[in-house]
């Protein structure tokens, strides 16, 4: 039988003695003044100097990744196959070292110090890479037929990325949270202003990722590889003294603990209790009188109870167990709040992997779209500069969406509906690519060579799908995650991103080895105008519109978290 009434109320009060509480009264008081002063240190002006500092950080970034493969192989002169192998390990290094800089922020350092910690590593990685660029002892010989770089030159320089991947890689999701972080979320002003935020920083990675791609790489490969790799070591060295000398106009919280504990905390208590009935009345569950921690927000959450996944409630339940005062109490009993934070989390789980579907088509642009341009007539320009025709429209997509939505609020639309405009145009995009590719194979036939022109329609809609899925998916899962996860909640999107491309990976290799059997040549064969790259288009936009489709029956029955 369940504690009663009074067994209850006792176990809303703070089980303390008198000086106990006294004291912790005095310490949260002091928090919580603190938390406040930090709010009134948020201004327009920081918010322009974290997102001049972030451009600088995304160039910087892309200034090694975009060029990382000439340089292993003009350079390094390393084989075919431990390249791409050293590429797509460096890039998977890089993009999961967001989950694991969030949790470190949230747990010990709170997010400006691990933002700065994480790019001074980065710093002593670029200056590696640079030595080992510039010194002609660290690299080998230049002339055409001299051996490959020693095991002791490749040590330095790929130490240096790696200590480039893992600073700039933990820091970058933190970064973002630490900016959405100024704004406060108790007011339908700093929601809009946090909205902006997300789409002006894609905006800002991507004249980051244009600029690294043109100029960066122009220096690099025409004038100096060292100089080069410096100006990307430069780059982070001024966010590093950008930040440090601005840190009074910042709102700096203190960390709030282990994003991961409270989960553990609410199975943990679910394992004692699952043999329990969850009561029908909700107000039977446990819930603190006063939950306030000065160290999470000024606006303290406290969650409303949700029907759904009501079987999470037993770690609520009191017992007569539960009021033993041995101090375990937080492992055998959980409040709503601590549960419903789960229940926040398992909702957004089915959506993150519909977002992750979605970058298997995203990635064609990078990829089967830049394969089309090798094949057209216009062989003077680089087919992988069509990339940045994508660049540039998301840039004026995000300015011009902006713009409209703050002189028309009403055309101002939900992270939920942008993710959903991300994957319907998604499927467009790569349904003009198949039409695309059907007409250059049925040129080719006649020995005629399609304009490269032809590929900017699908470039332009990926650029909306692009902006519009990513700017809502960003904005979606910082509001929508638990407090205590809003640092790792910016991390779900680099993570998304490279499973997505994973994805895509695999599915190829399995649809040229289907396609290829009985000695056919399949859909992807060396020669891509004896292939079917535009069966591959439709089969990826019959994916997209799956997952198009799953996502709308998900946000449809999305339960939005609700703040008592």
């Amino acid at each position: 039988m369940d504690a009663d009434h009074r067994g209850l109320g006792a176990l809303r009060r703070p089980i303390l003695d008198d000086d106990e509480a006294s004291c912790s009264n005095r310490v949260s008081e002091a928090r919580e003044q603190e938390a406040h002063k930090a709010v009134s240190h948020y201004s327009d002006k920081a918010l322009k100097v974290i997102l001049c500092l972030q451009f600088l950080e995304v160039t910087a970034f892309y200034g090694v990744y975009l060029s990382l493969i000439v340089y292993l192989q003009d350079v390094l002169r390393g084989d075919s196959a431990s390249n791409v192998a050293t590429v797509n390990s460096w890039a998977g290094v890089s993009y999961l070292m967001p989950l694991l800089g969030a949790a470190v922020a949230d747990s010990y350092w709170g997010k400006y110090k691990t933002v700065l910690i994480g790019l001074s590593i980065s710093i002593v990685g670029l200056a590696m890479v640079t030595t080992s660029a510039t010194l002609p002892s660290l690299r080998p010989s230049p002339c055409a037929h001299c051996a490959p770089a020693t095991p002791s030159q490749k040590l330095v320089f790929l130490s240096g990325i790696y200590l480039c991947a893992v600073g700039i890689g933990a820091s970058k999701a933190v970064f973002m949270s630490f900016a959405a972080e100024q704004f406060d979320d108790g007011d339908d002003d700093g929601k809009k202003a946090k909205a902006s935020y997300f789409s002006w920083y894609y905006a800002v990675a991507n004249m980051g990722m244009l600029t690294a791609g043109t100029l960066l790489v122009w220096v690099q490969d025409k004038v100096s590889w060292g100089l080069g790799y410096g100006i990307c070591g430069l780059f982070v060295a001024v966010v590093v003294v950008g930040l440090a000398a601005t840190a009074p106009m910042y709102r700096i919280l203190p960390p709030v603990g282990s994003p991961w504990k409270g989960v553990f905390q609410v199975l943990c208590a679910l394992s004692r209790k699952v043999k329990l009935k969850v009561p029908d009345d909700a107000a039977q569950l446990y819930e603190e009188e006063d939950v306030k921690n000065p160290l999470l927000y000024p606006v303290h959450e406290r969650l409303q109870h949700t029907d759904q996944f009501r079987f999470l409630d037993k770690a609520a339940i009191v017992t007569d167990e539960d009021l033993d005062e041995d101090g375990n109490r937080p492992w055998r009993l959980c409040t709503v709040t601590q549960v419903e934070e789960l229940k926040t989390l398992l909702r957004l789980i089915p959506i993150w992997l519909t977002s992750a579907v979605y970058f298997v088509a995203n990635t064609q642009a990078q990829t089967t779209f830049v394969q089309q341009g090798t094949k057209t007539a216009d062989s003077h320009i680089p087919a992988a500069s069509l990339t940045s025709v994508e660049t540039v429209c998301v840039a004026a997509c995000v300015a011009l969406y902006n713009s409209c939505a703050s002189t028309k609020p009403a055309w101002r639309l939900t992270p939920l509906q942008l993710i959903g405009l991300g994957h319907a145009t998604a499927a467009v995009a790569v349904a003009v690519a198949a039409c695309t590719e059907a007409r250059r194979l049925r040129m080719a036939e006649d020995h005629q060579l399609m304009g490269i022109a032809w590929l900017l329609p699908q470039y332009v809609v990926m650029a909306i799908s692009d902006a519009s899925l990513s700017v809502g998916q960003l904005d979606f899962f910082y509001d929508q995650s638990p407090e205590m996860m809003k640092g790792v909640s910016t991390a779900f999107y680099f993570v998304s991103v490279s499973l997505g491309n994973l994805i895509n990976s695999q599915l190829v290799m399995l649809v040229a080895s289907v396609t290829a059997t009985g000695g056919g040549t399949g859909w992807f064969p060396p020669e891509l105008d004896d292939g079917h790259l535009d069966y591959y288009f439709v089969l990826v936009v019959a994916v997209t519109v799956v997952n198009f489709a799953v996502f709308v029956a998900l946000a449809k029955n999305y339960t939005p978290k609700t703040v008592r």
